[in-house]
Order: C-alpha cells, then sequence, then structure tokens
C-alpha cells in the first residue's frame, strides 16, 4: 500500500504487474489502479483536467512551462473581476505540504513566485520544470479520507484545515479538526456527489492517492473519535472484505472531539530547548506530540508544512477543551515554547 505522494506511481507500477504477470491465476484479484492514469494521480495539472473532463466543479488554471511569463500575465487577465483586481495562485505542479504555494494579487508577485518555483527543487528532489497556476478560492478547505473497492466507496473521516498567513506565507498550518457539523449537511455535500457538491459551491481541488498528512498522526485521533482509520479500512478491504462493506457511507456521530495543532515557529536559529513543553503534556486533551526539530539544531521559521517544528494531537469528549487548548499552544509559540537562540559568527 502506498504510503506518500512520492509512491503513488511506484505502487501502480508493481500492483499492476502483480496483478498481470506474478499473481497466480487464483488469486488474481490484487488490487490495482493500474497505470493508464498515474500521472494523473500525482501531477496537480493533469488531475485538475480530469476532474474537470469528468464533469466535476474544478478551479481554473494553466499550466506555464520554460520561460513564458506572457502566458501567466494572459491567464491573470482571465481571472480579474470587474474592477481589474485578481487573486491567484501558483504552485510546482507535483509537490505537497503547502511547498512552493504562493498567493498573489499583483503582476509582480506573479513574476516573483515564478521564478522562485520555475527550475528549483521540490521536496521530492524533483525539478520543477513548469509551473501551475490556478484561481485562487475563497472558503474553508477540507480533507475528505476516503477507501474505495470495486466501486464502492466509504468516506471514513473528514478534515478542515486550518490554515492562516503567518511569517509572510499565506497558506500556514496551524491545524487540522476531524469535521463535524451540527446538522450534518456539509458532510453530505462533501460525500454524496457531483449535484451536492454544485450546489454548495464546492469545488474539488486536489486528489491525494494515499493516506493523507504526514507521518500518520491521523491514526489516533481518528481511532479514539470514530472506531476506525484510513489504513485500518485499507486493510479491512484486502483482508476482511465483509467488514470493509458493513462500515456507513460516511461516520456518524463522533465519540469524541479531535484536532491535529501544527505548531508555528516566528523565528529561526539554534534551538537551545522547549521550555513549556510539559505545560503541552499537560493539557487536559493532550494525546501525543511529534517534533520535527531537535533541540541543539537549527529550527527554521514556519512557513508551510514542511517546515513547522512539530505537532500536537488532541482528543476529548468536549470540543470546547479541545479548541481551548489548541488556542493555549498558539499562545504558548508566542510566549517562551521554544527557546531560540541567534548564532554569532564569532562563536563558530
Amino acid at each position: 500500500m502506498v504510503g506518500c505522494e512520492s509512491g503513488v506511481e511506484l505502487t501502480d507500477e508493481l500492483t499492476d504487474l502483480w496483478q498481470k504477470e506474478f499473481a497466480p491465476k487464483d488469486i488474481n484479484h490484487v488490487m490495482t489502479n493500474g497505470t493508464s492514469m498515474s500521472r494523473a494521480r500525482r501531477d496537480k495539472f493533469l488531475m485538475g483536467e480530469a476532474v474537470r473532463n469528468a464533469g466535476v466543479r474544478a478551479a481554473k488554471q494553466r499550466l506555464i512551462g520554460g520561460d513564458d511569463f506572457a502566458s501567466v500575465e494572459a491567464f491573470v487577465d482571465e481571472c480579474r473581476d470587474e474592477d481589474g483586481a485578481f487573486k491567484v495562485v501558483l504552485k510546482p505542479v507535483a509537490s505537497a505540504g503547502s511547498e512552493g504555494v504562493y498567493f498573489a494579487e499583483n503582476v509582480e508577485q506573479c513574476r516573483k513566485y515564478y521564478n522562485e518555483i520555475f527550475g528549483s527543487t521540490n521536496v521530492f528532489g524533483h525539478l520543477n520544470e513548469s509551473v501551475l497556476i490556478q484561481e485562487f478560492l475563497e472558503g474553508k478547505e477540507y480533507v475528505v479520507d476516503t477507501v474505495s473497492v470495486e466501486g464502492i466507496h466509504k468516506t471514513v473521516a473528514i478534515w478542515e484545515y486550518d490554515k492562516r498567513p503567518c511569517n509572510g506565507a499565506q497558506f500556514v498550518y496551524f491545524g487540522m479538526r476531524l469535521y463535524e457539523s451540527e446538522t450534518g449537511e456539509r458532510e453530505d455535500a462533501l460525500v454524496n456527489g457531483w449535484y451536492w457538491l454544485a450546489m454548495q459551491r464546492l469545488v474539488l481541488v486536489e486528489v491525494g492517492s494515499r493516506p493523507h498528512g504526514g507521518e500518520g498522526t491521523f491514526v489516533k485521533m481518528a481511532d479514539r473519535a470514530i472506531g476506525y482509520n484510513q489504513l485500518s479500512v485499507m486493510i479491512d478491504a484486502h483482508e476482511n472484505r465483509s467488514k470493509f462493506y458493513s462500515l456507513p457511507e460516511r461516520p456518524r456521530k463522533h465519540k469524541e472531539s479531535a484536532m491535529e495543532v501544527c505548531m508555528v515557529s516566528r523565528q529561526e536559529g539554534h534551538l537551545a530547548g522547549i521550555p513549556l513543553e510539559n505545560e503541552i503534556r499537560s493539557l487536559a486533551s493532550f494525546v501525543d506530540v511529534e517534533w520535527n526539530v531537535t533541540v541543539g539544531q537549527n529550527i527554521p521559521i514556519t512557513v508551510d508544512f514542511i517546515t513547522n517544528p512539530g505537532a500536537v494531537l488532541l482528543v476529548h469528549k468536549e470540543k470546547e477543551v479541545v479548541e481551548a487548548d489548541q488556542a493555549k499552544i498558539h499562545e504558548m509559540e508566542l510566549n517562551g515554547l521554544f527557546d531560540i537562540r541567534r548564532v554569532r559568527l564569532d562563536t563558530l
């Protein structure tokens, strides 16, 4: 089973080859997505066009390659409103975690960010030989975790992003809430088909052909709040098909509220310590903490998911407790959570 973006195409190749050539005839049911659409499962431009061609609402977009900034300007003109203003997003076609994703609302910003993306190397070590530019979509961003087998689709969790402008970047991860509304109407809109998507003015932005997020942090939260998670359901799809079929179309009432709080560093420098870690661990809804930084090494300023210093997992029966604890964590970031010291050149 694929674990992250960089393994999507390889997993398609391996499972396709196994099914076609290596599996004995009596077990020729090895599941595969095949390879005919592998590029569209990684390339965000091809992905968006596949969504659009299927009749689903997709973002307006254009792929720009080489020294072709004139095409960026032409696309911007298509996005202008009656007053001539526009908002667009520029990004690599195959990165992740908001790495290299920029928001622009004038031509000068477009040129700056286009030059920063084109020719650079993304987080997976691949050269960005083109730039994807899309219309900016206002509103909340959701992640819908699904597992599908032979045309049967199970939504196993819905998450709501908390992204905010910070440190000069527009899309800094502050957290991700396990989503549950009072009426269930928004969940139905996210799950029950394209008519609902159109009526609710929802747009399918991207498709990730792997479990969402990093390091599998969603597992502990979903298990406690729902009783199962995307990975356990993927295993059931292989090993216990009847259990998979018996799951509801989407989770019903959650047993607890859950949130992953992504920590944010406003400084860069030498990380001398994390003085308030024990205060985080003593929070009422605390479940676990995962650090992406090590005391004694450098810590970067947080501008995307890749540069966040860590994440705290919160779960509690009372939603208000979870919300209060996440606010405390972000307050700690501003008041001594990290002991960051600048390194003087004459001490090296």
